[in-house]
């Protein structure tokens, strides 16, 4: 069998996180002195109602060389092969933990994928990963397919704000941005991995329409083999108008929506809303 390991970071509906072939190793978020593992000792909903009573604002840290090596070895040693796809090796350091811990099963049929992406951007790699594992790809099928597929995803999010990337350091070369958003909300992109400014709008109507514009470029793809992923951060219905805007657009019924978990809702903060598209095959 082919199981996909995937991260935390990973935004996706809880019918493919939980799929039986997909294991989610948790992140960690940390408020104060108190570390809580993503989306298991707190929940997107327990997260999102303790982050403005929190005096401090939490850090994150990666996932750990030895939270990998649990499956690697539960798995391989069960007769599997292991497709592994992290969050950015740009924005966490869970990918180079995920090679020390294939490096301590020498021989063992493992491969780990550095997405360049992160949240729904990775959802809808995984997602894909899943349809050719059910498939009966091989795992240098699925491999060649994804490090081929990840640099096609357009992603972009818009923010209320960008002090939650900044301070956690992840805000990459959308520092530009910095100093002159009094009157404009940040659009940004995911690009070669890390954060870029996208477009600078004054109104989350405007980045709506921005988005579908920005990722209309990116993606020239159209029709039902398009794959869409919305994530928010307590922004239910500026996502669905977001999902239902792109369905259009792009000619796609295969459109998801998912909430923003701990880890990645520490760097955005709340109202944070995100959009990615793969043209599909």
């Amino acid at each position: 069998m082919i199981r996909i390991i995937t991260d935390s970071t990973c935004e996706a509906p809880p019918a493919l996180l939980n799929h039986p072939i997909v294991t989610v190793v948790p992140l960690h978020v940390i408020f104060g002195q108190q570390s809580y593992r993503d989306n298991i000792d707190m929940t997107r909903e327990q997260f999102w109602a303790h982050l403005p009573k929190s005096s401090v604002l939490p850090t994150t840290s990666q996932v750990t060389p030895a939270q990998f090596e649990i499956p690697f070895r539960a798995f391989t040693d069960g007769g599997d092969e292991i497709v592994a796809i992290t969050i950015s090796a740009k924005l966490s350091r869970t990918y180079e933990s995920a090679l020390v811990a294939r490096d301590t099963l020498p021989g063992a049929p493992i491969s780990v994928i550095d997405s360049a992406s992160i949240s729904v951007g990775l959802g809808v790699i995984v997602e894909k990963a899943v349809e050719m594992a059910e498939a009966g790809a091989s795992r240098a099928e699925i491999t060649a397919k994804i490090e081929q597929i990840k640099g096609q995803v357009g992603l972009l999010f818009t923010l209320q704000t960008l002090e939650y990337l900044q301070r956690g350091g992840r805000i990459g070369k959308a520092q530009a941005f910095m100093g002159t958003l009094l009157q404009f909300k940040p659009l940004l992109s995911i690009t070669d991995g890390e954060v870029h400014p996208a477009a600078r709008v004054r109104s989350m109507s405007k980045a709506i329409e921005a988005m579908q514009d920005l990722l209309g470029q990116q993606v020239s793809a159209r029709g039902a083999a398009v794959h869409i992923g919305v994530t928010h951060a307590n922004s239910p219905d500026t996502a669905a108008e977001i999902a239902a805007a792109l369905g259009k657009r792009f000619g796609t019924s295969h459109v998801f929506v998912c909430s923003l978990g701990p880890v990645i809702g520490t760097h955005v903060g709340p109202g944070a809303v995100g959009a990615a598209v793969y043209g599909g095959d």
